[in-house]
Formats: C-alpha cells, sequence, structure tokens
C-alpha cells in the first residue's frame, strides 16, 4: 500500500481503546457493518444495537468500543456528510456505494472527532476504495470559513450537528450562546444514575459491593438511592448486582418524573403510557407494593416486554393492561402519569439518531397524540375532582410542553401543583411557565424533560 496517499493518516495504525491489530480489525468490520445498514433502513442505530446483539465474545470494553464509534458518527452526521460532500470534489455522496459512504463517514469521525489514528484494516479498505486522498481532503477542511458566509441556523447546526429547526427553537428560547452551550452538550457523553432496586434489596448492602468492584459513584443527594456513576461503568454492567437488576440504570430526569406523581402506598394509580416502565417500577417501589398500580400501553409487544421484564424484578403485583390512554380506560385512579409519546429530543446524548428523524411532520403527528390523550383523560376526570395529573415529555421543545399545558388550561378545569424537584422554570412566553419544570442536559445533567403536575378542580 502506497501510505504517501495517506499522508495526513498517524502511521501508528492502533486504535486507542483496542489493544491488538486483530481486534481491531474485527471492532471495525462491525461499525462498519452497523453504519451501512443505518444506511438502509429507518431504524435507529440504538435499534440497531439491539437487534445485532453485539458478539458477546468480545470483552465489554470492545463492544462499548463499537457502540461509541457508530453513535459517535451518526451524533455528528450532518456535518460528517457536509464534510465529506466537499471532500469529495466533483463526485456526490451518493455516487458512492453505501458501504463506502460508510468507510468515509467512519474514517472522518475517527481522525476529526475521535481524534484516534486508523487502524490498517480502516486505511487498506479507504486505498482500495480509492478514497484517501479524499479522506486528507476533508481533514484540512476549515469548518469555520466554509460556514461563514450561511445564514446563521444553517451554519451552527452544520457545526454544532443539529438540525436547523432545533437550532432556531433553542436559540429563540435559551438565546444563542446557551443553545450552543446545550447542543454541544447533547453531543457529549450521556450521564449514567442507578439506583437500588428496594423491591430486591438495600442500598447499604448492595452499593459497598459496586464500590469494591472499581464502580465509583457520588450520591446525588436529590432523591433516595439515586447515585450518579463517575467511574467503572465496565465493571457495572459486567457486575451481577446489575445483570440480576438489584440495581438499575435510570436517568435522574425520568427518577424526577416519578417522584412528581408523589405516590404512596394505598392510593390506586395509573401509568397511562407505561412502556419500557423504568417509571411503573419506580411508582410501585415508591407505593412499597401497598395499593393498586395500573400499567397500559397501546402497543401489546412493547406491554408483555415490559410485564416479563419488570416482574420478575418486584412488580409482578403491578396490573399490565393493553389499552389506549386516550379512551380513558381507567375511570377511577387517585393519581395519572402520563409519560406521553414525543420526538425525544431531550435523549439526544444516547440516541442521537433522532436528531435526523426529526421533521415537521413527526413533531406534529407526536403532538396531536398527546393532545389527545390529555384530552381525553382530563375530560373523563372533570367529574373527579382532587385526581392528580402528570403530564411529562422527554422533549427539549415547547411544542411539546409548554404549549400542551396552556391548550388544555383553555379547555378543562385544573390547578398546577409545585413539583417536587426544583429543575429550571419552563420557556418563557407561556401562561404555564413558572409552575411547570425542565430539565436540561447542561443545566441539570440530565435528560431534557418537561414536567406538569396537575390537580382537578371543580
Amino acid at each position: 500500500m502506497d501510505r504517501s496517499r495517506l499522508d495526513i493518516i498517524p502511521k501508528k495504525e492502533m486504535c486507542l481503546e483496542i489493544n491488538t491489530e486483530s481486534v481491531s480489525a474485527v471492532a471495525a468490520k462491525q461499525i462498519l457493518a452497523l453504519l451501512t445498514q443505518y444506511g438502509t433502513t429507518s431504524k435507529t442505530m440504538r435499534e440497531l444495537l439491539r437487534l445485532n446483539d453485539l458478539d458477546n465474545s468480545l470483552d465489554v470494553e470492545v463492544r462499548g468500543y463499537i457502540q461509541s464509534r457508530v453513535l459517535g458518527v451518526i451524533r455528528y452526521l450532518n456535518t460528517i456528510n457536509y464534510i465529506a460532500v466537499r471532500a469529495l470534489g466533483k463526485r456526490s455522496l451518493s455516487d458512492l456505494s453505501v458501504p463506502d459512504q460508510s468507510l468515509l463517514r467512519l474514517a472522518i469521525y475517527e481522525l476529526r472527532w475521535a481524534k484516534t489514528p486508523l487502524s490498517s484494516s480502516i486505511v487498506n479498505s479507504l486505498d482500495s476504495s480509492g478514497l484517501s486522498d479524499n479522506v486528507n481532503q476533508a481533514m484540512k477542511l476549515d469548518l469555520d470559513k466554509r460556514t461563514r458566509n450561511l445564514e446563521y441556523s444553517n451554519a451552527i447546526g452544520i457545526k454544532e450537528s443539529h438540525p436547523t429547526f432545533l437550532v432556531e427553537t433553542l436559540s429563540e428560547h435559551l438565546g444563542r450562546d446557551e443553545a450552543i452551550e446545550l447542543m454541544r452538550r447533547n453531543n457529549g457523553p450521556r450521564d449514567y444514575f442507578l439506583r437500588v432496586n428496594r423491591l430486591l434489596d438495600r442500598h447499604d448492602e448492595v452499593i459497598p459491593h459496586l464500590k469494591k468492584r472499581g464502580v465509583v459513584l457520588e450520591e446525588e443527594g436529590k432523591y433516595l438511592d439515586l447515585f450518579r456513576v463517575v467511574g467503572g461503568i465496565p465493571s457495572l454492567f459486567s457486575s451481577d448486582e446489575f445483570n440480576e437488576g438489584r440495581v438499575i440504570i435510570q436517568d435522574k430526569g425520568s427518577v424526577a418524573v416519578g417522584h412528581a406523581l408523589t405516590p404512596r402506598p394505598g392510593l390506586k394509580i395509573w401509568d397511562a403510557c407505561a412502556a419500557p416502565g423504568m417509571k411503573t417500577h419506580l411508582i410501585w417501589e415508591l407505593m412499597n407494593t401497598e395499593g393498586q398500580l395500573i400499567a397500559t400501553d397501546i402497543n401489546a409487544d412493547r406491554l408483555e416486554q415490559t410485564k416479563q421484564r419488570w416482574s420478575s424484578l418486584g412488580c409482578d403485583g403491578v396490573s399490565f393492561v393493553e389499552a389506549d390512554a386516550m379512551t380513558a380506560p381507567v375511570s377511577d385512579a387517585d393519581k395519572i402519569l402520563i409519560d406521553a409519546p414525543c420526538t425525544s429530543t431531550g435523549i439526544l446524548r444516547s440516541h442521537p439518531s433522532f436528531k435526523w428523524r426529526l421533521n415537521k411532520d413527526t413533531l406534529m403527528s407526536n403532538m396531536s397524540i398527546q393532545n389527545k390523550i390529555l384530552d381525553g383523560i382530563l375530560c373523563a376526570y372533570s367529574d373527579k375532582p382532587g385526581t392528580e395529573v402528570v403530564f411529562a415529555t422527554c422533549s427539549l421543545l415547547p411544542h411539546e410542553g409548554e404549549s400542551q399545558i396552556d391548550s388544555a388550561m383553555t379547555r378543562h378545569q385544573f390547578e398546577l401543583l409545585e413539583i417536587p424537584y426544583k429543575g429550571s422554570p419552563g420557556y418563557s412566553g407561556f401562561e404555564c411557565s413558572d409552575e411547570v419544570i425542565r430539565l436540561f442536559p447542561h443545566r441539570q445533567n440530565s435528560n431534557g424533560f418537561f414536567i406538569a403536575r396537575m390537580r382537578i378542580t371543580e
């Protein structure tokens, strides 16, 4: 191979996290296969990772490396595409086969973002595909200079790798500087939080065991048994405590939603959009398994998976029912959680594919579903004053938060209640702004969430 054709690629070819060239070649093969699949399907990368079920014979570090690389490419996809198009010159990206597109994207990501020397398997593939010179051109491209004359939202969308609509929305409601801070946090690593499954164990027994395994934990302090994982994540994922469900990985924002409902033993609680059941489990735990918890979901397969998973982890007393929340199939609950379907823009750190699935049709469809669920439940409980309803979405968009509550206030009688967790106030300019909360990756180190707590009045 003529290495002069790859003048900007370091001669040291070992990937930073991979210790042997043979393992690196195996990892590169799986990474390229996943990226190629992503280019030929509508599935998200997280779905593809689950479906492919990475080879368990590989070390957990290697599997983590593969996952970080494919998610990294997707995280910066529009920026990588912008660079690739200009590096290709007269050729367009669509002129390349999908595998070669994946190869070029991976090489650009490795060198510009991961700043990792390419393995020889990638170098050989670039050479045989005739893409070596294009990679060199990609590394020389000055992104600031290239985007200088573009309209602001387009330029920032490319530089910070977010869709233009999201750039415009975040800039409008947070200001340009803070919007950029949030987008950069979206492109960074996720924070891992865990809580002890108190239906199976106690934290004073489990946590010391994890620490002995090298898992470094920092007590969050806001909620009982919630810890931030600050080190030893591979040790956590390989531990018996994790694999037996004695500890549960759950984002701080998701835990905040469960606590916002203020569950108590003896109540009848309805979790209206329950799958995948993380909040269902937490609610049942906070109820001390006393009372009645009904978990419904319209998707039968997801509900069955939820039931199978959580019944073995302490939720055997929960009633799982296939039902459409819009029809309000539970008519006499004391408290109701509506964790509504949404665009999931609050979880872009761990699910970057959602950035590139965001469009007007998707947003309008989700808004319509949210509106119908909230409207249907509030109508059904209009003659039951005192019923409490928590509405939440893992979204950064006001369309799926403040706008929904303001709209509901024009049609229904309810008061907004204080939320136990002190997050940020809602976006300004809405009637409900000061009585709802938002959680942000760059402010609270959590996923992005909107939470409103309501009590139906006469």
